[in-house]
């Protein structure tokens, strides 16, 4: 091997070595930032109530719009999910709604009997001619755009404290779910639609709220039975203790 070929072969391992170290030094210093969790923003039971009761039956429109409303809060459809129901896809007799056109695919959601009153009065009303369940007057479908502004707009007139949107709604129905003893998170994966269980981890995530509510113990109700309980303990001791000491007078007397 000539000097020239020595030569080269050294100056490219030397280098090659220089840049690995660079790459090591480059590694070494790099800071992983730590990725933020953002909590999904869900409606409380009062702010459930207070929305369904801000719509008042009355027309057409109304009786739709509550119906689309409470599917997704006891449901938890997408927006897409929702507006491409179609009229076999929804069987309140069965209790079961079909989702056709998820992002994971097909899959079967329950309807809670919260539900079930909102979907059969929408039903008796809706368009007969159209292939899909929740339409318009004329039995077409419903543009995404409309619902997003109708849930907005209820929102508003319910004097909520948050920008109402569909997911918002989605949001809360998970986080139902997963407040109940008898839904694991496996559970509400399916039940969601979702690919991976880490989009459905974000709802492991504890509230303040619901933690300060663990931390405190027990509700007030709760308190008063246990303060009552401890009162007809002490009075059980009471007559306890009279009786003890009426036999020792009377003991005492019989002695004498």
């Amino acid at each position: 091997m000539t000097n020239r070929k020595k030569g080269f072969i050294l100056n490219y391992t030397v280098a090659n070595i220089c840049i690995n170290i660079t790459i090591l030094k480059q590694g070494v210093s790099v800071k992983t930032k730590r990725q933020k969790v953002r909590i999904p923003k869900v409606l409380n039971d009062e702010q459930v109530e207070k929305l369904l009761s801000s719509i008042k039956p009355t027309s057409f429109t109304k009786i739709r719009n509550i119906a689309i409303i409470s599917t997704f809060i006891y449901s938890g459809l997408r927006v897409g999910e929702l507006i491409n129901l179609g009229v076999s896809d929804v069987d309140i007799k069965e209790g079961w709604i079909r989702i056709r056109k998820g992002k994971s695919g097909q899959r079967d959601v329950p309807i809670p009997l919260k539900l079930e009153p909102y979907l059969t009065a929408w039903n008796s009303l809706r368009p007969l001619h159209s292939r899909h369940f929740f339409t318009t007057h004329k039995g077409k479908i419903i543009f995404t755009s409309y619902i997003r502004k109708m849930v907005k707009d209820y929102g508003k007139k319910a004097d909520l404290d948050t920008d109402l949107h569909p997911h918002l709604l989605r949001h809360t129905y998970a986080t139902q779910m997963l407040a109940r003893t008898d839904i694991n998170i496996d559970n509400l994966k399916t039940l969601l639609g979702h690919k991976h269980l880490s989009s459905t981890e974000v709802y492991l995530h504890t509230l303040p709220s619901d933690l300060h509510k663990k931390v405190r113990g027990k509700r007030i109700e709760e308190k008063q039975q246990d303060l009552n309980n401890l009162y007809e303990q002490f009075l059980t001791t009471q007559k306890d203790l009279a009786s003890q000491v009426k036999e020792i007078i009377n003991k005492a007397l019989k002695e004498e």
